[in-house]
């Protein structure tokens, strides 16, 4: 800190708005004004993380009542100097108008006597290009929004009539998702030209500006209908669909309080698959009124189309989740699947550690996915590991009660990157023994993981996702306590 700084109070900080402050008649701490209250509140702006003073910050601060801030600008040592009477005043620094900064806003009181605030601004690159449709034509309106490879919130911002679009963001790592206007009945995607995050382009902006990220969406048609139930719509089911066109997993839309939805896609051929919410005794289906995924039929879709649906009933199985000392287990997964998979239901447990699944007469396999960061192990009932080692439970036309039961184990976290620290979104991550698998998951968006084992020695694979130049890698893991492992995967042509 600054010698000047140093008898002066630090003030707490909050938040925004703008009797104002004088700005002094240059930045030079010290100097007073000629007239006026003589209370100062002085400021230091530096950059972030260390960085150097901030030259041209803007510095205004007003009481809450203001009609207007009062205002001065840092000079070459990132100070400013603003006087007022006693009370509290709203603080906001801004980054020279010049550059791009994240803007910072502070709360200070003048009752005791002069005071000093250190603001650190964060500096921001930008991402931009230009949305247009397949037709070469700008689409105004359109929402992009970057998704960082970390916890940071998600930035968006609009395209303006011209179709270009720019959205400041802190550095950083991020991948763009773009939806067309609210009716423009453009299908959404992530860039460029991706249906799922982990096939979406990295865009590295951790010390430069990404330009140039232009984005072509595809005109869509919509399906719609209503679902239904013993002549009742249903709030709440999922109206899945899946293209024939690639190997792409389901994508969902809820049905409303009335029980309709609407679906846009590009036009092709699809499956669709309903599942009823967990709330009423019905089973999923496909269309067109097929029980299993092998019997479904395709639905073409070379337009707008609608597709009314009446679920059936079926057998509810329920029980209680619990840990092997006891505990009821909340918001663990309880799924069942046939033995050849044609669409795993999967139901939460609520605060009591109970599930219900209502499901058709068949022979099903049996798991339970624990909630995230519990400590316990996923299994299969009853205590298989893989799914083709699972034993079969067989539901018949009668209600039943199946109780289940996991172990605790030890938790294996952790990230993966490729070498130039970007995290890997979608890779495959295994632990093995000799028994075979013992765990495997794929990473999030910011490239981590987390497996529950018992402890002892295994062998750690790891895969990338099926786009990307990445190699996999194998090594060797002890796992006595728990583990947190960072795995870099080389790049094919580095």
């Amino acid at each position: 800190m600054p010698a000047p700084f140093r008898s002066l109070t630090l003030v707490a900080v909050l938040a925004v708005a703008c009797s104002a402050l004088e700005a002094a008649p240059s930045p030079t701490v010290g100097v007073r004004p000629t007239t006026g209250a003589a209370i100062p509140l002085r400021v230091l702006a530096t950059r972030v993380e260390g960085g150097g003073p901030v030259a041209g910050a803007r510095v205004c601060a007003a009481r809450p009542s203001a009609v207007a801030p009062g205002c001065a600008t840092a000079g070459a040592d990132g100070t400013a100097t603003l006087y007022g009477s006693a009370g509290t005043y709203f603080v906001r620094v801004s980054g020279p108008a010049e550059q791009r900064w994240e803007d910072a806003t502070r709360v200070v009181d003048l009752a005791g006597g002069p005071a000093a605030l250190w603001i650190e601004l964060q500096p921001l690159q930008r991402i931009a290009g230009t949305i247009r449709d397949t037709a070469g034509k700008n689409v105004a309106g359109a929402e992009a929004c970057a998704h960082p490879a970390g916890d940071e919130a998600t930035v968006c911002a609009r395209s303006g009539t011209d179709g270009t679009y720019a959205i400041d963001v802190k550095a950083g790592v991020y991948r763009l998702e773009v939806s067309g206007p609210s009716g423009g009945r453009l299908v959404p995607q992530w860039a460029r030209g991706r249906a799922f995050l982990e096939e979406a382009d990295i865009l590295d902006a951790r010390t430069a500006d990404v330009p140039g990220v232009d984005v072509d969406l595809i005109p869509g048609v919509v399906l719609r209908g209503t679902v239904t139930f013993a002549g009742a719509s249903v709030e709440g089911a999922q109206v899945c669909l899946r293209t024939l066109a690639a190997p792409v997993p389901l994508q969902c839309e809820r049905t409303d309080k009335r029980g309709r939805y609407a679906a846009l896609r590009e036009a092709g051929r699809y499956y669709v698959w309903t599942v009823p919410p967990d709330n009423i005794r019905a089973i999923p289906q496909w269309y067109d009124h097929a029980l299993t995924g092998v019997g479904s039929t395709a639905l073409e879709l070379p337009a707008d189309r609608t597709l009314d649906v009446e679920l059936m009933g079926g057998t509810t199985i329920s029980g209680i989740v619990r840990a092997t000392d006891g505990e009821l287990i909340r918001n663990a997964l309880v799924c069942f699947d046939t033995p050849f998979p044609t669409g795993r239901i999967c139901r939460e447990t609520g605060s009591t550690g109970r599930y219900a699944i209502t499901t058709r007469p068949e022979t099903y396999v049996v798991s339970v996915i624990p909630p995230e960061h519990s400590g316990l192990i996923g299994e299969y009932w009853e205590r298989a590991r893989t799914w083709p080692e699972a034993d079969a439970y067989r539901v018949g036309t009668q209600d039943a009660t199946l109780d289940l039961t996991v172990r605790r184990g030890t938790r294996v976290e952790g990230v993966v990157e490729n070498g130039r620290g970007i995290a890997v979104a979608g890779g495959y991550v295994e632990l093995w023994d000799d028994q075979g698998i013992a765990a495997a998951t794929q990473t999030d968006g910011a490239g981590r993981f987390e497996l529950v084992v018992l402890p002892g020695r295994y062998r750690l694979e790891v895969f990338p996702p099926f786009v990307g130049n990445l190699v996999g890698k194998i090594g060797e893991l002890d796992v006595p306590a728990l583990s947190e492992v960072t795995i870099v995967l080389d790049d094919i042509t580095p």
